[in-house]
């Protein structure tokens, strides 16, 4: 005969007291990536790509064709407003014709 397996044999304290460490250790492993903010756009996010970037923060995101074109007009609409703010800016700086002849008297 051969000697007894360990099929069906109870734990032994070492073996429980390892199975419980994994546990918790991959309980405070998740508790600490869970990635936490708030959701910009609905539409966008969904509770898988969340759940992706809690796994793996660096995993590229499949999006469908309809948000990947939403995504893609709020950037185009961000850029706008951005140029926008530039354009106000410049004519602020003109000098008036009055420090042009001020200008002019001091260079001669």
């Amino acid at each position: 005969m051969a000697p007894g397996g360990k099929i069906n044999r109870p734990k032994t304290e070492l073996g429980k007291n390892l199975f419980k460490r994994r546990r918790v250790l991959t309980k405070q492993k998740r508790k600490k990536h869970r990635i936490v903010g708030a959701v910009v756009d609905e539409g966008l996010i969904t509770k898988h790509h969340l759940k992706k970037r809690s796994t793996s923060a660096r995993a590229n995101i499949t999006l469908s064709g309809k948000k990947r074109r939403k995504l893609l007009k709020q950037l185009r609409h961000m850029e706008k407003e951005r140029e926008g703010m530039d354009v106000e800016e410049a004519p602020k700086k003109k000098p008036t014709p009055a420090a042009k002849r001020r200008r002019r008297r001091q260079v001669m």
